[in-house]
């Protein structure tokens, strides 16, 4: 071992045992247990007048553990727990987790005080609640489990002042609501310990998965590219989702078409290109990996010179409709629209927006509203006269019960470069318009547009007869010359439980490609099977860590030294004979609990 890895491996070493000593009894956070499978410390379930509060039966949702609390409350009245309690610490959080039934109506409450003051939580006062970690809001989705917090130090308790109760406040009608881990919880700020690798660090990149959809911001389906390698389709919403703090992506044996390609396994893939790249640091993930054979999961980077090509060429597509004449409950609802002029080699995906207040007349590229990264379908090579249509009952049922428009965006973002145009609102043949069908009525647009990037992103185009959708291509990610490839954690499926391996690739994946890579790296279970798997990125020096310990490294001049993306990928087969004999009912998931880069300040 050269000198230089020896100093590493001694300075590691003390630097993980001073942290495990000092940091680690410092970052607990205090918490008083409220409600867990049952009432605990003095409370009860709790309702007024008409309403009822009951625990679950079999088949009932729970967020853990084996029951919840249902809340059916009506006539505006409410159901919830009892708690009659002070809050215990000086900064107390109340936390709960909140699940309303698709059709129900109900406004988020909380009772104090000897008079029972009730307070609602709306937007009112967001500013002093959260949902899943953003502003307190009432149109959150149905049927799935939302964490609620709220700072009750904002909502001025005098001193002695008790949290009476929390719950939901009926509609006129009856709304059906579950509500699961009651906690109070001291609000501590988050103690960050930082790399396991001595360095003036500061947090440079993090996303703890607290949405309730990828950050537009951070990610994207895919790479710069949508193919994964591996004998899976990178199969988007279908496989790929956020719920509970948790990114969750799913492989399974079904047959999935991607453009002229048919796969006969589905995985997922997500990417930082063009949100996020760095040179040097500490990148680290925690992350979850079934051992099942045939599967394929890897947190990884590529190399990204920055070079996107022209936003003066790159055109989106925004189109709205009006839910307000729907009466009915919406049982089905699919997005239809026409290829005016295309090319076989074109591109679009169909995305949600994650607001629909945009104007035809006043949108541009510059105020075009934020697009879930996970798209509904991605289409290649489209042909001219193709009508396109994606089913989005699920997001329409949701926009119609929150009293919102659907809004959706068309895009390429996989850098094909070719001109898409589909028909408009305008185009004289209502044939030819796009449309929403809902229980089988059609719906036309009440907004559609074009926004232009570069010198023309001020500009509006939203009475063409044709709408335009294109991206560019340039030189961008390449592991070819100084670029790289670093695998932090790969795993296959036939290598058994509670390992992974780690490599580094350059020189391009042709003849000059070379490589190299640990054994594979053996590591003790954890009580949740979560791992943190972590890599020290230096010049000429790669250091791979698991749970906070130095499992593996390498030092050369040909590791890379151009920025490079985060990837988190699900692929199925790879090598090692994990493509051969996947059981036909193959079934596989990975789960991320955040992802965290941080810089060296003292490279500066």
């Amino acid at each position: 071992m050269k000198l230089t890895l020896i100093i590493r491996w001694i300075e590691g070493k003390f630097l993980l045992s001073f942290y495990i000593l000092l940091v680690v009894p410092h970052i607990s956070i205090a918490s008083t247990v409220l409600f867990d499978d049952y009432p605990q410390n003095g409370t009860s379930l709790w309702s007024t007048s008409s309403s009822e509060s009951n625990l679950t039966q079999i088949d009932e949702p729970v967020a853990g553990g084996d029951k919840a609390i249902v809340l059916l409350a009506h006539h505006w009245t409410q159901s919830g727990l009892y708690i009659a309690q002070v809050p215990p610490y000086e900064d107390t959080i109340l936390e709960a987790k909140i699940y309303r039934k698709a059709g129900s109506k109900g406004t988020l409450m909380f009772r104090r005080g000897e008079n029972s003051l009730k307070i609602n939580l709306d937007e009112s006062n967001s500013e002093f609640w959260t949902i899943n970690g953003q502003p307190g809001h009432n149109d959150f989705l149905d049927d799935t489990w939302h964490t609620i917090q709220i700072h009750l130090k904002h909502f001025n308790l005098n001193e002695g002042e008790n949290v009476l109760a929390v719950g939901i406040q009926g509609p006129y009608d009856t709304g059906v609501f579950y509500m699961d881990s009651v906690y109070f919880k001291e609000n501590k700020p988050v103690v960050t310990t930082g790399p396991p690798v001595l360095g003036n660090w500061i947090l440079s990149f993090e996303d703890d998965f607290n949405q309730n959809t990828l950050n537009p911001d951070k990610w994207k389906v895919g790479k710069q590219y949508l193919g994964m390698s591996g004998l899976a389709a990178n199969a988007g919403s279908e496989n790929i989702s956020v719920e509970n703090g948790i990114l969750k992506f799913k492989a399974e044996k079904e047959s999935f078409n991607q453009g002229d390609k048919t796969n006969h396994y589905k995985g997922a893939e997500i990417s930082t290109f063009g949100k996020f790249r760095q040179q040097y640091g500490y990148f680290e993930a925690k992350i979850k990996y079934d051992s099942v054979h045939g599967t394929w999961p890897a947190f990884w980077l590529l190399a990204d010179k920055g070079i996107y090509g022209s936003d003066t060429y790159r055109r989106q597509t925004l189109l709205k409709f009006s839910l307000e004449d729907i009466s009915d409950t919406v049982d089905s609802a699919f997005l239809k629209f026409k290829v005016s002029k295309a090319i076989d080699k074109s591109s679009v995906a169909v995305h949600k927006t994650l607001s629909s207040d945009w104007s035809q007349s006043t949108v541009t590229w510059d105020t075009k509203p934020k697009v879930d990264p996970i798209w509904f379908i991605h289409r290649y090579g489209a042909s001219s006269g193709d009508i396109v249509e994606v089913d989005v009952t699920e997001y329409v049922k949701a926009q119609k019960i929150a009293g919102n428009d659907a809004s959706f965006s068309l895009v390429d973002n996989y850098m094909k470069g070719q001109l898409l145009e589909i028909f408009s609102n305008e185009s004289e043949n209502y044939a030819d318009r796009p449309l929403l069908a809902v229980n089988g009525t059609d719906i036309g647009t009440t907004d559609d547009a074009t926004v232009r990037g570069g010198e023309y992103s001020s500009e509006n185009f939203g009475d063409e007869p044709n709408l335009l959708i294109k991206d560019m291509w340039g030189d961008t990610s390449t592991t070819f010359g100084r670029g790289m490839e670093f695998d932090i954690m790969e795993y296959l499926g036939v290598w058994g439980e509670d390992v992974s391996c780690a490599a580094l690739h350059w020189d391009g994946y042709g003849s000059e490609h070379a490589s190299v890579g640990s054994d594979k790296l053996y590591f003790n279970g954890t009580e949740d099977d979560f791992h943190l798997f972590g890599m020290h990125w230096a010049p000429n020096y790669v250091g791979i860590y698991i749970d906070g310990e130095k499992v593996w490294e390498h030092e050369s001049e040909r590791i890379g030294s151009l920025p490079s993306y985060i990837i988190l990928s699900l692929q199925v087969g790879g090598w090692d004979g994990n493509t051969r004999n996947i059981d036909d009912d193959f079934v596989a998931t990975m789960l991320v609990d955040y992802v965290k880069v941080w810089e060296n300040q003292d490279n500066n």
